[in-house]
């Protein structure tokens, strides 16, 4: 049998017209699903991005460049405290 159906519409023939689209009952996965379920949602993403607007881009690569060792590890303590919270969910 062949599906002669549009494959870019959003409902099939055969579902309901009030289902909802597979895309939108998925959970959030990646980095957004993980900032979701520590509470960080997108309105607090654009209040910070809207504050670093104004932060000189060189002089932070530039002090990252001089300071490599707190760079790593603070990534490494951000990479076990999320091992530690995955662990108890």
């Amino acid at each position: 049998m062949v599906d002669n159906v549009n494959p870019n519409s959003q409902f099939h023939p055969y579902q309901p017209q009030d289902a909802t689209p597979q895309t939108e009952s998925r959970k959030a996965s990646g980095l957004g699903g993980i900032l979701n379920r520590v509470g960080i949602d997108q309105s607090k993403i654009d209040a910070i991005s809207n504050r670093m607007s104004n932060v000189d881009v060189n002089k932070v690569r530039g002090m990252a460049r001089d300071n490599g060792h707190l760079v790593l590890g603070g990534l490494a303590a951000l990479a076990i405290g999320a091992g530690l919270l995955r662990k108890y969910r």
